[in-house]
Formats: structure tokens, C-alpha cells, sequence
């Protein structure tokens, strides 16, 4: 990986970078050394190393959470530890046990088809968030943002979007950072203000056919559609509590 650190520097002092629809170089970076500090300490080695593979293809090479990568590619870039090339058996070994850890989803496929996998950001796993929560707490490094606008700040919207986890709220589409939206709960025009917990991202259909729309009951119209499963509702309605409890509590 001194490959990738390398590349960071000298984009740094280009002051250029690759334009990508998931992260920016600064974001990537992040994301890099939480996987380098805190998920060393909860993967083991071969899984780690795959990992790293998948992330750095999805996020540094292509782009996208979403990749198209084959089983014997993987194995072609490992060696075991007599010094051979990793056979496919432990590598679709180590895949599974990343999507049972749950940092890699596989997304079915038929015969004959390349498998495609969603990577995970190593901030959007639980245990890395402790950690990072943790280390932040030693240091005395707590920021309250929970009342900050996200709606005019641009990197502040890129936050709601990776809250999210680059989908529409209301739907599940994917979502690119330069293509999303983002809808008030509590509307501007009753009073909304423009706290992360009052926004949530959305695709352009959504935000169209949403307008002032009650959140929940347009979402139940989406799941009505067939848009979501009922399982996605039920998930997406709960979050949609949450954020609207997190939100009155701050305007009391």
C-alpha cells in the first residue's frame, strides 16, 4: 500500500485530483488510515489484506462502492506463506468471511458472471466507530455539529450523503456526489432548519414526486410501489424516527 501513499502525496502537492463519485482524495485518505489503525485490530491478516484490495478498487481505482472484481484476480495478487500464488478456495474463503463480518456485501450472480461486491467504508462499521469514538474521547476531541448547516455547505451535504450510505433515502437508488439532493423532513417553509438530523439525501425522482409530502407517508407510498421491500421500509422507517426524535430534541 505504499503505492497509494505515494499517489496521495503528489496529488496533494499538485493540488489535482481524480474526480470520484463516492470520496474525495481527503476522504479517501481517512478512510485509509482507519482501515490501516483500527481494522487491523479486528480482521485478521488475509482478511485484512483482501480487504484492502477490494477497497482500494472501489474507492481508488474505480470510484464507486459497487465493484466488478473475479475471484482469480483477487488470488493472482496474494501468495501464501510458502510463496505461491493463493489459491481461489482461500480467497473465496476470506470473501465470505468478510461478508459474514459484514464490511462486504456480494451481490448474487448468475453462472458464468463476474460477481460484483459492495464495499463499506471501515467508518461505517461499529466496532471502527467505537474506536475512533474512543480515541477522539482520550484526546479530548468531541465537536457537537448537530447544529450546523448541511444544506449550503458542500462538504456538510457530502456528510448526509454518507450518513445515508450514498442511497435515496426514500427508494435505496445509489447515489453519486455530484447528482444527489437533499429533503427537509420538517419543511423550510414550516420552520425546517438545516440540522443534519432534519435532511436526508434523495435521488431527483424522489425529490420531484416527494415536493412537501409527509417523509413517512411518502416513503409508505414508495413501499407500496414496490419500490422498497418490506424490510427496507421497515429499516428506513425507523430511521426516519430516530432522525426526527434527534431533531425535535434539538429544538427544545
Amino acid at each position: 500500500m505504499k503505492y497509494i501513499q505515494e499517489k496521495i502525496t503528489k496529488w496533494r502537492e499538485s493540488g489535482r485530483e481524480p474526480d470520484y463519485e463516492s470520496l474525495s482524495i481527503e476522504e479517501f485518505a481517512q478512510e485509509f488510515d482507519y482501515a490501516t489503525r483500527y481494522l487491523s485490530k479486528l480482521l485478521k491478516f488475509r482478511q485484512l489484506v483482501i480487504y484492502l484490495l477490494l477497497f482500494k478498487k472501489a474507492y481508488f481505482n474505480d470510484g464507486k462502492r459497487i465493484i466488478s472484481i473475479k475471484q482469480s484476480e483477487l488470488s493472482e495478487q496474494l501468495v501464501s506463506d510458502q510463496g505461491k500464488q493463493l489459491s481461489k478456495d482461500v480467497v473465496i474463503r476470506v470473501l465470505n468471511e468478510l461478508v459474514r463480518f459484514g464490511i462486504v456485501s456480494k451481490t448474487p450472480s448468475r453462472p458464468g458472471q463476474i460477481n460484483e461486491y459492495e464495499v463499506r467504508l471501515p467508518s461505517e462499521i461499529r466496532q471502527v466507530q467505537e474506536m475512533i469514538e474512543a480515541d477522539q474521547s482520550a484526546n479530548d476531541i468531541k465537536v457537537d455539529d448537530r447544529f450546523d448547516d448541511c444544506y449550503s455547505n458542500p462538504q456538510k451535504r457530502l456528510e448526509v450523503l454518507k450518513r445515508d450510505d450514498y442511497k435515496c433515502f426514500y427508494c435505496l437508488r445509489e447515489l453519486k456526489r455530484d447528482t444527489f439532493y437533499l429533503d427537509h423532513l420538517h419543511p423550510r417553509s414550516q420552520g425546517g432548519a438545516n440540522y443534519k438530523s432534519n435532511l436526508v439525501a434523495t435521488c431527483k425522482s424522489c425529490n420531484t414526486k416527494k415536493n412537501a409530502s409527509d417523509a413517512a407517508t411518502f416513503l409508505r407510498e414508495n413501499y407500496r410501489q414496490e419500490l422498497l421491500t418490506q424490510n427496507e421500509f421497515i429499516g428506513q422507517k425507523e430511521k426516519l424516527i430516530r432522525l426526527k426524535e434527534e431533531y425535535e430534541s434539538l429544538k427544545e
